[in-house]
C-alpha cells in the first residue's frame, strides 16, 4: 500500500526581526505570520487525508501542527528527537552579528558544516545520530499518512541522509517557513516527491 509522509517546517517564530539568527532550542511559539502560515497550510490539508501527527515538542512545531490539523480527531505524538539542531552560545544570535564577532569560528562552520560545533552546540553528525533512527523508527511503526512538523535541520538531515547529499550542499535545499517535504512510502521504499512544497502559495493541493 503507498502512503505519504508530509515534512512540514513550523510556520515563522516570534523573533524580534527578520534578520538571520541561529534558532535552535530556544522555545519561541509562532509569531501572527507564522500563524497565519499555519492557517492557509490547514486549508490545503483539509482536503489530504493525515493518519497521524508528530512533532517536536518544542512551541513552534507544536502550534504548528495543531493548527494544520484543526478539529480532526488525529492521534498525536511528541518526538523529543526532532528537536532543531542547537547552536549552544549562538543561540538566537545574528549570523551578521557572529561574523562580526566571531569571524575564524564562522569561516570554519562553512568549510565543514558537518563536524563544527558552535560553543556548547551539536553539528549536523550529532543531529544525524538522532535524527535519523527516529524518523525510520517512527515509519517502522506507523502506516498510512503521516505529518511530521519540527524544523529546517531535522529535515535537511533526513533528505540528506535519504539521498546521500553532502553535507557541504547544506544552503542548496531551501526550506521556507511552513515548506513541506513531501515522501512517498511504498513496499517499504522512501521517495521524495516534492521538496520544499508551497501549497499555500499555488492554492490547490496535488
Amino acid at each position: 500500500m503507498e502512503s505519504t509522509i508530509y515534512l512540514v517546517r513550523h510556520g515563522r517564530p516570534a523573533l524580534p526581526d527578520y534578520e538571520m539568527r541561529f534558532l535552535g532550542r530556544t522555545d519561541l511559539p509562532l509569531s501572527p505570520e507564522g500563524k497565519e502560515q499555519a492557517l492557509a497550510l490547514k486549508r490545503v490539508f483539509e482536503e489530504i487525508r493525515i493518519d497521524r501527527v508528530f512533532h517536536s515538542g518544542l512551541k513552534r512545531a507544536a502550534e504548528t501542527a495543531y493548527i494544520i490539523a484543526g478539529k480532526r480527531d488525529i492521534p498525536f505524538a511528541v518526538v523529543p528527537e526532532f528537536q532543531e539542531i542547537a547552536f549552544g552560545e549562538w543561540e538566537v544570535r545574528s549570523m551578521k552579528e557572529i561574523m562580526e564577532s566571531d569571524p575564524e569560528a564562522f569561516e570554519a562552520r562553512g568549510r565543514d558544516f558537518a563536524r563544527f560545533r558552535p560553543p556548547g552546540g551539536e553539528n549536523f553528525l550529532d543531529v544525524q545520530k538522532r535524527v535519523w533512527p527516529a524518523f525510520t523508527g517512527l515509519l517502522d511503526r506507523w502506516e498510512g499518512n503521516l505529518l511530521v512538523t519540527a524544523h529546517a535541520g531535522v529535515f535537511k538531515t533526513v533528505i540528506f541522509t535519504l539521498l546521500d547529499i553532502p553535507w557541504q550542499k547544506l544552503f542548496s535545499l531551501r526550506q521556507d517557513y511552513c515548506g513541506v517535504h513531501v515522501l512517498t512510502r511504498f513496499d517499504g521504499h522512501l521517495t521524495v516527491r516534492q521538496l520544499n512544497w508551497m501549497p499555500r502559495m499555488e492554492g490547490t493541493a496535488t
